[in-house]
């Protein structure tokens, strides 16, 4: 029988949840070996590259596909740097043949076996979150433009992830599993960020329900953001960058002061997130994090969630990057050391007017003898 429709499968796909939402059916695959090949971790990724090994043996997945099936598999892989080539594989009605995705980058670029089991454990909800909205554009994306958006898709499915640990409900309500009902949700744009449309109800306090409500919503991601502070010299490092709210707003002077900040990447801690944009916006690694809040900074509108700390470093003169930020991403970020004091100041003029940058100020000056080791 022919191979060409049919598909062996090692990685994720393995995963029959996953592999359901990107056939866009029920599907029955049949387990399978490949002979004289291994798989690996791709350095710094979380999926896996097969590569020839002799001696090993890949058990996998033997997928029967049609013309359809196989696009819809090939628009979720061919834009990750895969490309198909044809093998043998063993099943249990003796050799076929099968199509596999071998990645095309360099095969030296791997950090050791992969593991199926490993990658469900910590990966597979995330991935499954990013592959409906992902599949939701086939048809209309390429697999280029998929690749292009899949880290914002990742990190707005890894938000979905985070936020399944709520906060306490001690004295707001805690209604349940049927305190919302989504009749419809249309997603009205995707780009770095989306905007849905909903309609739902919920129940209300009088024990009731709403009835249906049309809403709609800034889908964005969590961030981190970090205000350095040195509690020995009482400075604060603050960061200067044009903005798009200001401007959209008509702001004549869009360029704001905050604290450092940035996206959650995909499978990332925020405190992690907060050390790595230090790193990148001013050159600043902290002594320790102490974190502060944890929240919605408007929850009428958007999804976006803030993880706030006050890193402790030392900014001694000259410490702090003049300019910085990732010229790939657009960035261009210039870095001021000021004196609490002052920074407060420009609160009180309304220089500083930044909600956050606000918050964090004055939580570093209600907290500085502690943060400062003084009695």
């Amino acid at each position: 029988m022919s191979g060409a429709e049919n598909l062996f499968l090692y990685g994720t796909l393995r995963h029959v949840p996953l592999l359901r939402i990107v056939a866009g059916r029920a599907v029955a695959p049949r387990p399978a070996r490949l002979a004289g090949h291994a798989v690996f971790t791709v350095s710094g990724a979380d999926y896996p590259v097969i590569l020839p090994e002799a001696g090993a043996v890949t058990e996998g997945l033997f997928l029967p596909c049609d013309a359809g099936m196989r696009a819809r598999l090939d628009y979720y892989e061919a834009g990750f740097g895969y490309e198909l080539r044809e093998v043998t594989v063993e099943t249990a009605h003796g050799p076929e043949l099968a199509l596999v995705y071998f990645g095309i980058d360099d095969p030296a670029k791997h950090d050791g076996s992969w593991s199926l089991a490993a990658w469900e454990a910590r990966w597979a909800e995330t991935t499954l979150i990013a592959a409906e909205e992902s599949m939701a554009h086939f048809g209309d994306w390429s697999a280029e433009v998929l690749a292009m958006r899949f880290p914002t898709i990742r990190a707005r499915a890894w938000s979905r992830v985070l936020a399944g640990a709520p906060a306490p409900a001690e004295v707001r309500c805690d209604p349940g599993g049927r305190a919302v009902r989504t009749m419809r949700v249309t997603r009205r744009h995707t780009g770095f960020f989306a905007l849905d449309e909903v309609v739902l109800d919920h129940v209300t306090f009088a024990d009731g329900r709403s009835g249906p409500l049309q809403r709609e919503g800034f889908v964005g991601m969590d961030a981190a953001l970090v205000l350095p502070y040195d509690p020995a010299t009482d400075r604060v490092l603050l960061v200067e960058q044009f903005r798009i709210g200001p401007f959209l707003r008509g702001d004549p002077r869009p360029w704001t002061l905050e604290p450092v900040a940035g996206l959650v990447d995909s499978g990332e801690m925020p405190a992690e997130t907060a050390r790595r944009e230090a790193m990148e916006e001013a050159g600043l690694e902290f002594d320790r994090l102490e974190p502060v809040i944890a929240g919605y900074p408007s929850p009428g509108a958007t999804t976006e969630f803030f993880h706030c700390f006050v890193g402790i470093c030392s900014l001694a003169d000259g410490v702090g990057r003049a300019a910085s930020g990732l010229g790939h991403e657009g960035e261009d970020i210039r870095a001021h050391v000021l004196d609490r004091v002052r920074a407060m100041d420009l609160v009180n003029t309304g220089e500083a007017n930044v909600i956050p940058l606000v918050m964090l100020l004055l939580w570093a000056g209600a907290n500085r003898q502690r943060l400062a080791g003084l009695p």
